[in-house]
């Protein structure tokens, strides 16, 4: 299946590099055969005289290959199809360590044995809401029945060695993990600041050059998450609202789903009455640039599948 997306000539010649900024943190633009329409809005009037807007044609048409992500979870107990993955993983087969590594995630913080089991049960039969959470509780028990905490543990090195030989779907799997859970699951906590602080940091660096990388080759989970890691300022960047600004439009020249293509015009439109003129040249140049990235690199990973 293809999807077309309008051709922009020029830029980045390493889709892997980062964004080439000048000393005075401006970027290096060139001209673009991307339309990229702003909203109207009378608040915002003057800046759109002022930005030079990039220049826009019909001219050329790319197809992207849309890719569907690995199905990770087992029909039956995951400890009998560890073994099998596990000899693969060890041949190098990047899909067996992203699957090894999302059930090992999920089972992570599952009840070990019965014991363990039915002391979560009491503590869940106290919501309002304990006979899902109970059948959930049971379910996720049963599938990862037999593995140790050891086992569990190892999750983060399948994934971390998937996402660094190229697999974009471990890549877009540090979505889902948050710098807090990850800490959670290394037993590193503020007890020793200096060492949580050191271990945390290192992780969110990581975390940015995976989730880069995986929206660079058109995964819209990826995207999405960065755009919210600026927003929030859970990754600190002085020019982090004009990339959360730009990853927005991004999701809206690439996605296929009207959901999302709405979704994010919103938060767009939203944003944009709050731009500088400098950070809304930024953010169209990010976007002609890392547009231009995604088609060069040739996939798309929708969020849905």
């Amino acid at each position: 299946m293809f999807l077309s997306l309008p051709v922009a000539y020029h830029l980045h010649s390493n889709p892997n590099e980062p964004l080439n900024h000048n000393k005075d943190n401006s970027i290096n633009k060139g001209n673009s055969l991307i339309k990229i329409a702003k909203p109207e809005s009378s608040a915002s009037t003057n800046l759109k005289h002022k930005i030079k807007q990039p220049n826009t044609t019909e001219q050329g048409r790319h197809q992207l290959v849309i890719k569907a992500k690995p199905k990770w979870q087992q029909d039956s107990n995951f400890k009998v199809h560890f073994d099998k993955l596990n000899d693969e993983a060890k041949s190098g087969n990047l899909k067996s360590k992203y699957i090894i590594a999302q059930n090992l995630k999920y089972c992570l913080f599952s009840p070990e044995n019965e014991d363990d089991l039915n002391i979560k049960l009491e503590q869940l039969s106290q919501f309002s809401d304990a006979s899902i959470s109970i059948d959930q509780a049971i379910n996720q028990f049963n599938y990862c029945q037999g593995l140790s905490n050891d086992e569990t543990k190892a999750y983060y090195s399948y994934l971390e060695d998937a996402a660094k030989n190229g697999f974009v779907p471990a890549q877009e799997a540090f979505a889902n993990i948050h710098a807090e859970f990850y800490m959670k699951s290394k037993n590193i906590t503020t007890e020793n600041r200096a060492l949580y602080i050191k271990t945390r940091d290192k992780f969110k660096e990581q975390r940015l050059v995976f989730l880069r990388n995986a929206s660079q080759h058109g995964s819209e989970k990826a995207i999405m998450a960065l755009s919210n890691l600026y927003f929030t300022q859970q990754q600190s960047d002085e020019h982090g609202f004009a990339k959360s600004y730009a990853l927005n439009k991004l999701i809206m020249e690439i996605t296929d789903s009207d959901d999302i293509y709405n979704r994010y015009s919103w938060y767009e439109q939203k944003q944009y009455a709050n731009m500088s003129e400098e950070e809304l040249e930024y953010a169209f140049a990010m976007v002609e640039q890392w547009l231009q990235i995604i088609k060069t690199n040739g996939t798309l990973y929708p969020s849905n599948r």
